[in-house]
């Protein structure tokens, strides 16, 4: 296996640096609270292990219909029914009747801001954009009187996509609701950031995609815009950032992961920069990333490929300026039953660690302590993020080598500046999966670089 030291540092291409953001490092809450019991030692202790910065309550299409006050997510099935086409009717049904089995009085809001205090984490709400009362208000309301800072209020959650248009669901509809709701946000609470719904970029003039991103460039009430990031490294159909069928490529699974890995390097380093930059100049205001992983598959979840990806993506956020763009994210999703999504996941009410959760606990120590700054250097497939704090010393240095499989943490001891404490998660293939701990091979040693 090739040597990932220093030395690397001397053969490089290009120099990317950008100052930290702690919102950057944010998890989705979607589902969490039906199938993770915040009183369960084992999960709130591994939450609080990875230390998110930010949470996202109640979730993408549950938060479109959430109400306050109610069981679980207070669900209205028949405004479910009116206004979406897709699966989320029966899922939504699904979720009910696990409450229900579990009886779950609470509403899931309560064992939010458990895990928020736990945490010590900040929050941004989805607002139901589909009634007209106080609702968002009282969320924020309930979150304040709690010592929980609310970042900002998503206006909705994908609402441009397929499944309410097909009920009918227009942008004109979509903006008059986004002003009031915002309106009466900003008259009681003056300082809250609001975000709209924008759409993904249409592939042709005259697209309701553009249409919809065309009208709202043209308004100026909200603060920043929310985009989803699901990087799709499989052929298929997919829906929204899940595979609903898979083409098998290659003349081996080995062969196959190889080009699943070249297409994350490629969506990481080109085509999400430029997309990024695409919305960049048609909105002119701040992106909220609210949701992003890579695209939930059989075939890559849970897996190394995943694992590695993650880590790359949100070192490339913080160090990349071309992503700067980007105020804050939350990775989808913290925990549920979807073993290529959560980081944890409920199975047969057990708790089940997935290949995600240490790649997440390694990146969040930079957001731990005092980092001001990151350096990403690249070598081949090897990127090297080099990690100063507000004095210019140096504290972390990551690894991500897609080509031995391996993502390295290396952290300057406080008492002799030239040993490191090494901790690595590697394989020896990209499509190795993790047990029901999380662990392909977690290394610790030491290692002195003269």
């Amino acid at each position: 296996m090739r040597k990932l030291i220093i030395i690397f540092l001397l053969c490089i291409e290009g120099v990317l640096a950008q100052n930290v953001n702690e919102n950057i490092f944010g998890f989705a809450t979607s589902n969490t609270f039906t199938y993770c019991d915040v009183t369960d030692t084992l999960f709130l202790n591994k939450v609080i292990a990875i230390q998110p910065k930010l949470l996202r309550f109640p979730g993408g299409a549950v938060g479109n219909f959430y109400h306050y006050g109610g069981k679980g997510y207070g669900f209205n099935f028949s405004e479910i029914d009116r206004y979406h086409d897709g699966k989320l009717p029966k899922r939504a049904r699904g979720l009910e009747k696990s409450r229900n089995k579990k009886n779950q009085q609470q509403d899931y809001i309560e064992d939010f801001i458990v895990l928020a205090k736990k945490t010590n984490a900040k929050a941004i709400l989805v607002a139901n954009l589909f009634i007209e009362n106080d609702d968002i208000l009282l969320m924020i309301k309930k979150l304040i009187e709690n010592n929980i800072e609310v970042v900002g209020i998503e206006l909705g959650s994908e609402l441009s996509n397929r499944s309410y248009f097909t009920k009918g669901y227009t942008i004109d509809e979509y903006i008059i609701a986004a002003k009031k709701c915002s309106a009466k946000i900003k008259n009681k609470y003056p300082y809250l950031k609001t975000a709209i719904v924008v759409a993904p970029l249409g592939k042709r003039k005259g697209h309701r995609h553009n249409i919809w991103n065309e009208k709202l460039a043209k308004l100026n009430f909200y603060d920043a815009i929310i985009i989803h990031s699901y990087a799709k490294v499989t052929k298929g159909e997919d829906r929204y950032g899940q595979m609903i069928s898979e083409e098998n490529e290659g003349k081996n699974k080995r062969e196959a992961f190889d080009t699943y890995k070249d297409r994350a390097i490629d969506y990481l380093v080109n085509k999400y920069p430029k997309e990024v930059k695409v919305y960049e100049g048609i909105f002119h205001k701040p992106i909220w990333v609210t949701e992003w992983n890579l695209q939930m598959s059989k075939t890559t979840g849970n897996t190394l490929l995943q694992s590695l990806f993650v880590a790359h993506y949100l070192l490339e956020l913080i160090s990349n300026s071309d992503l700067s763009a980007i105020e804050l994210t939350t990775y989808h999703n913290l925990g549920g039953r979807d073993f290529s999504a959560s980081v944890f996941r409920s199975n047969k009410e057990e708790i089940e660690i997935q290949s995600t959760y240490y790649p997440m606990a390694m990146v969040g120590k930079i957001f731990e302590g005092d980092i001001d700054r990151i350096e990403r250097n690249k070598f081949n497939d090897c990127f090297i993020y080099t990690c100063y704090d507000s004095k210019g010393i140096k504290k972390f240095i990551f690894s991500i080598d897609w080509e031995d499989n391996i993502l390295k943490l290396q952290t300057l001891s406080k008492f002799n500046k030239h040993i490191f404490d090494v901790i690595e998660y590697k394989g020896d293939d990209l499509f190795d999966k993790a047990n029901i701990k999380g662990i392909l091979e977690l290394d610790t040693s030491r290692l002195i670089v003269d």
